[in-house]
């Protein structure tokens, strides 16, 4: 390490901070099992759906059949959902989306129109319900979202990004407590703590799934 002009003690920090974040992310999004926990896409008090069939009587739900006007009635069928479940409160409204990386990589080079200029993804950002009362949703991928569904199905996650209807503590950050010699290991002992929450919903109303997507 000296050689390369690395230092040991950055190496090691960057390894528990990737290490630390990493657990984070799975706490947020799936939880532990083994603790009974779960997260933003496998909650198992949140409304599930499945998603529309390309055609009536069909059983083709992926998006990748779908035409735009289907994908957006599927988003629209998230986000009514919650409203609805809300009470008609917008502030119950879903504002985020996750889809699985593949799904989003599709509308977003997917044109639409005769002239090609949008993307699926513009489209259903400028025509959503959510956009028409002044709530305009994001769109984002989640590798989570992907064979989270029933069956192993892909899944869309909506939910209302609220404190006040879901949140995530981090009551101790990660830190290094303390470093002491040790004679019988012969080496310097450093143990670093962190504390974190497991997702909390204080509200359930304003988040769905839909699976198949």
């Amino acid at each position: 390490l000296q050689k390369s002009g690395r230092s040991l003690d950055e190496v090691l920090n960057k390894g528990l901070h990737l290490v630390h974040d990493k657990m984070i992310d799975r706490s947020v999004y799936i939880g532990f099992a083994d603790r009974g926990s779960y997260g933003l896409v496998n909650d198992p008090g949140i409304t599930t759906v499945t998603a529309a069939p390309h055609t009536v009587g069909g059983t083709d739900t992926q998006w990748k059949y779908k035409s735009p006007d289907e994908i957006l009635e599927d988003v629209n069928r998230a986000i009514l959902g919650t409203w609805e479940a809300s009470e008609y409160d917008l502030s119950g409204m879903a504002n985020h989306i996750l889809l699985p990386p593949e799904q989003y990589a599709y509308i977003v080079k997917t044109k639409v129109g005769v002239t090609g200029d949008k993307s699926i993804l513009t489209y259903l950002l400028e025509n959503n319900i959510g956009h028409n009362q002044g709530e305009d949703p994001f769109i984002a991928p989640s590798v989570w979202c992907k064979g989270a569904g029933t069956g192993g199905s892909d899944r869309l996650v909506a939910y209302r990004n609220d404190i006040d209807r879901v949140r995530f503590d981090i009551t101790v950050p990660l830190q290094r407590l303390l470093t002491q010699a040790s004679a019988r290991d012969m080496a310097y002992l450093t143990p670093y703590v962190t504390q974190f929450s497991e997702l909390q919903w204080p509200y359930r109303q304003h988040a769905m799934y839909i699976d198949g997507i």
